[in-house]
């Protein structure tokens, strides 16, 4: 049995959503807010949620359907078992239903049992009827488990492999985060050369399904091929230093990466090939003070002239990229905790 998704993300990063998914095997169309695939193959449920690193949540559209009468023809039972459920009730944008919401619910409770604790049901009201979703992730799915502290201005681990993906970043190439925080470019890259898969310590909602197939989970979860990489973060705050020590223990990839107080502004040179130079600058929204950045970011692009001359790099930033003196080649805009930003990226001259 094929398997229909909506495998949400970040706004901004549903293109390099749809090629992590190519590289899984899926054909995904791009909409706002994340992408569709309409005919995964069997089990594709299961592996999306545990090895992708961009997707915020996976909805597994279980049918349209035309009046509520159809209720009875989903497989409801079969694939989530018996017990209470869940029901959330929306309407798109402009497209009001026929038939009232109440009528929906009521027609699921006649035919599936009663509402309470259970897997969350989504009906989406439009006026050709109603869309049925389960939500097969539970917590959004950057709550990878490791990383139980967070900085002042934390980022979510998926629009930290977002970002990544935008610079272009593969494992192999090095990699240095120059405002490291509480280490989440640097744990997200680490795990990537190490082969480990994101969803690896912690649950998701269908394994509660009567249809959870173990088989396939454990396949899923089976670490990748490493690949060597040189990979290290620096932050002149050492208590921001010291969550990222813990997060990159917890997340099982300290012994693999190099952490070290520094300011960014005064960069040296590290001996090998040149690499991926990435960082997530103040906006001075919730660090910093607006009036000062446009002096950091002068101090950061020319420590990169200085010291990191033929390095790429990736920065994600609201605004002020004119200050670093650097030669922008892309921009690309994506949300940040509610913030619009944007990806800049390019060339140390």
């Amino acid at each position: 049995m094929t398997e229909a998704l909506f495998v949400s993300c970040t706004p901004g990063l549903e293109a390099p959503l749809s090629q992590e998914l190519a590289g899984m095997g899926l054909e995904a169309r791009v909409v706002t807010g994340g992408c569709e695939v309409n005919a995964a193959p069997a089990g594709s449920v299961v592996r999306v949620n545990v090895q992708s690193r961009l997707a915020s949540r996976v909805s597994w559209r279980l049918g349209q359907l035309d009046s509520p009468a159809a209720i009875v023809r989903l497989p409801v039972r079969q694939l989530l078992g018996p017990g209470p459920f869940q029901l959330g009730i929306s309407e798109e944008p402009g497209a009001r239903s026929a038939v009232p919401a109440e009528v929906w619910r009521n027609a699921a409770v006649k035919a599936w049992g009663a509402l309470g604790e259970g897997p969350e049901l989504s009906f989406r009201l439009s006026r050709a009827g109603c869309t049925v979703s389960v939500d097969t992730s539970g917590e959004l799915l950057h709550l990878r488990g490791a990383r139980q502290e967070t900085g002042k201005a934390p980022l979510r681990e998926t629009l930290a492999s977002g970002v990544l993906r935008l610079c272009g970043w593969k494992p192999g190439e090095p990699l240095w985060d120059v405002m490291c925080g509480s280490g989440t470019f640097v744990i997200e890259a680490a795990e990537q050369a190490m082969g480990l898969q994101p969803g690896r310590a912690r649950p998701f909602a269908f394994q509660s399904f009567a249809s959870f197939d173990a088989k396939a989970f454990a396949e899923a979860l089976a670490p990748a091929a490493p690949v060597s990489t040189w990979v290290r973060g620096s932050d002149l705050n050492a208590g921001a230093l010291g969550v990222a020590r813990r997060n990159a223990k917890r997340a099982g990839i300290f012994e693999t990466i190099e952490l070290e107080r520094l300011d960014a502004t005064t960069l040296v040179r590290p001996s090998g090939a040149p690499g991926l130079v990435i960082a997530n600058l103040p906006y001075g929204k919730r660090v910093g003070q607006r009036f000062e950045l446009h002096g950091l970011y002068q101090g950061v692009g020319a420590a990169l002239r200085r010291s990191l001359s033929g390095w790429r790099f990736g920065f994600l930033l609201a605004e002020g990229e004119d200050a670093l003196g650097l030669a922008i080649e892309a921009k690309t805009p994506v949300k940040n905790g509610g913030i619009w930003c944007q990806v800049v990226t390019g060339r140390v001259p």
